[in-house]
């Protein structure tokens, strides 16, 4: 609020009446009420009031000056320079952690040896929280170790149980028709994340950098998406969202495929060139790498588990080959048969898991029924909406018959024109004039060359 030059002077007032002995209430209050200030206020002339109002002239300069611009939709701007600045900072030393970190493993020929992690995660709608904020509700998610030695190991996959709340449920089965086909509030999948903080701590904890976790690398389009998962499970768990770093895998990309070019050739190749190739996904279409889960709906290429799998792939098909590394199917590239048509030797010791036996029991194969809110399948209301022998028969009995008319073969002169509601003959205008236009036709004298003469005739004024 602006300060008017009379709170300048009570101010000056109480501390003047300090200074003389007497007591005087701190509240601004009690002061502006206080008939003495009044009356000194009004004793004083134009120009020691001059004084107290450029006080509160300068006051009011300085408070507009410092009051916070905002956007067309309410965004405070210092708060966007900030933000701006932070996010470049992150930026900065992301992509200086990556050059450190992949620069130190070709000094000490470890490269290969260098461990990453990657995740990733679908959601079942995205909503708006806040200006250019969005909370995301995660449906499936995948956290795999990786190095190129070795390839992609040891994963932790989840299929989520989330509550959908009111008003979203539409959204969310949208996105499962269109991507990963995962039921909402599926029955058997886990809804605690608690336990999967506990699942997920345990898993970073043989990764561990000092004390800090190390960090998590996914593309740019599921990041918001990782960190929303991120923070159910600090939330949760008791944990902070700030001991996680959620960085660029196409940077890692990037870093990793100029270290290795650099044994043949000195060529640099550009961030965004590598975002590019890495977006590609050549390897969307292999299969054997998705969960049991997607095993069974066959959309393979939108599973969490297969995507970073695939992700590690990639990275292998660029950079194994120029560091020597022998390709391994299966570890650092995709079976060159299809994982399905392999025996699998292991069958007889490896357990059916129970999603899996609960989803066969539902048919889950067919995607409709497993997408669908009301819980009806879509067999069932063709079945339902389809007309029976009976039906059909007597809507046919119940209509009228048609009449057709052959206008190429008939007579007009014998049908009956009003039954055809067609005119005898072609509509046209009357051949009649009228009355005020015979009227005006007769009052007018077409030669009257004294007031309208024509124009190549020298017109003489009558005297």
């Amino acid at each position: 609020m602006a300060k008017n030059a009379f709170y300048f002077f009570m101010r000056d007032w109480a501390q003047d009446q300090e200074r003389r002995g007497l007591t005087v209430s701190g509240r601004l209050a009690d002061i502006a009420a206080d008939p003495r200030c009044s009356e000194a206020w009004k004793n004083l002339s134009e120009q020691q009031k001059g004084v107290y109002k450029a006080k509160a002239k300068n006051s009011k300069i300085r408070a507009q000056g410092s009051a916070s611009k905002k956007t067309t939709i309410g965004e405070n701007l210092t708060d966007l320079e900030r933000n701006e600045r932070k996010q470049q900072e992150f930026q900065q030393n992301m992509l200086q952690y990556i050059d450190s970190v992949v620069s130190m493993g070709m000094q000490h020929n470890n490269l290969h040896k260098l461990k990453f992690i990657f995740i990733h995660v679908n959601w079942f709608y995205k909503r708006e929280i806040g200006i250019n904020k969005y909370e995301f509700c995660p449906a499936e998610f995948a956290v795999a170790e990786f190095n190129l030695q070795n390839g992609v190991k040891n994963i932790y996959h989840e299929v989520l149980n989330v509550k959908i709340p009111l008003g979203w449920k539409r959204d969310a089965i949208e996105t499962s028709q269109e991507s990963h086909q995962i039921p909402i509030e599926l029955t058997d999948g886990q809804s605690d994340f608690s336990l999967m903080f506990k699942k997920l701590t345990k898993f970073l904890e043989y990764n561990k950098i000092g004390n800090k976790f190390p960090p998590l690398f996914t593309t740019k389009n599921v990041t918001l998406a990782v960190e929303t998962l991120l923070t159910k499970m600090t939330n949760a768990g008791n944990g902070s969202l700030d001991d996680f770093l959620i960085y660029s895998i196409e940077a890692l990309f990037g870093a990793l495929w100029n270290a290795v070019m650099q044994n043949v050739n000195d060529h640099s190749i550009p961030l965004v060139v590598a975002e590019n190739e890495f977006s590609k996904d050549v390897f969307s279409t292999e299969r054997g790498f998705e969960c049991d889960f997607h095993k069974i709906i066959d959309v393979c290429q939108y599973c969490s588990k297969s995507t970073v799998t695939r992700w590690g792939f990639i990275i292998c098909d660029h950079c194994c080959e120029s560091l020597n590394i022998e390709m391994i199917e299966g570890m650092h590239c995709p079976f060159k048969k299809s994982i399905l048509d392999l025996p699998d030797q292991d069958s007889t010791s490896q357990e059916t898991s129970a999603i899996d036996i609960q989803l066969k029991c539902m048919s889950i194969s067919n995607q409709k029924q497993v997408v669908e809110m009301n819980g009806v399948s879509l067999d069932h209301r063709r079945r339902v909406s389809e007309r029976n022998y009976r039906d059909e028969q007597r809507r046919r009995n119940e209509c009228k018959p048609l009449e057709i008319i052959d206008y190429d073969k008939c007579n007009t002169s014998n049908l009956n024109s009003s039954r055809l509601n067609i005119p005898t003959r072609p509509l046209r205008l009357p051949k009649t004039k009228p009355q005020v236009l015979s009227d005006l036709e007769n009052s007018i004298d077409l030669l009257d060359t004294d007031n309208f003469p024509s124009l190549d005739k020298t017109y003489t004024s009558k005297k």
